[in-house]
């Protein structure tokens, strides 16, 4: 089923946001993909992945063991409600996990996620549209077929507030279609309070 993911979920658009050489975090990450395709490319140094689903995670130790000894792709089989593990990676990716997050709990797992964060560092969000209803609808028969759960999506606008809460600054917005799901990417870095201020974008820029 992975084999088919890159034609409904643009990860090529989150890999290029992805600094050379970076220790990434990715939360959520169910088989693996993005992990093993970023040590594949010879992106990372070290990855980390977590997942609540067990099955997924012995998914990606074993590719994982297909990497080169230069690469350290590491696994675990954890839950959000344990708390982002503070591990100092420069890059903390979220890709299609928010919508599967209830509304309630939605704020302080972004704020979860941005103290994991070091200064300097990367958080790239990639997530499922809420406008126009159709493509939502899509993504929500979808979630309901294939994870039997009724989503609930993130206004990335309500995001990026949240994260500007927490000291980081918005250095990328982006929405793409592929086929008839879609899509929105923001990538956030974590300043010093005066750099963040001076490095938000303009408010009146477009969002998704």
């Amino acid at each position: 089923m992975q084999s088919y993911r890159s034609y409904i979920c643009p990860l090529h658009e989150v890999i290029n946001e992805v600094p050379q050489k970076s220790r990434v975090l990715d939360v959520g990450c169910g088989n693996g993909l993005l992990l093993n395709l970023l040590a594949d490319l010879g992106r990372i140094r070290r990855g980390h992945g977590f997942d609540l689903s067990g099955p997924a995670i012995e998914v990606a130790q074993q590719v994982a063991l297909k990497h080169s000894p230069g690469h350290t792709i590491t696994f675990e089989s954890r839950s959000v409600e344990q708390g982002i593990p503070r591990l100092g990676f420069e890059v903390v990716t979220v890709v299609d996990v928010l919508h599967h997050i209830p509304d309630a709990y939605k704020q302080a797992f972004v704020a979860d996620l941005c103290d994991a964060v070091p200064e300097g560092g990367t958080l790239i969000f990639k997530d499922m549209v809420c406008k126009p209803t159709w493509r939502a609808a899509a993504n929500r028969l979808h979630d309901l077929i294939m994870a039997r759960q009724w989503v609930q999506h993130a206004d990335p606008m309500d995001v990026e507030q949240w994260l500007a809460q927490k000291g980081m600054a918005i250095r990328r917005r982006g929405t793409f279609n592929t086929l008839w799901y879609g899509h929105w990417l923001l990538v956030a870095q974590k300043y010093a309070n005066s750099q963040a201020r001076n490095a938000i974008l303009d408010p009146e820029r477009e969002c998704p």
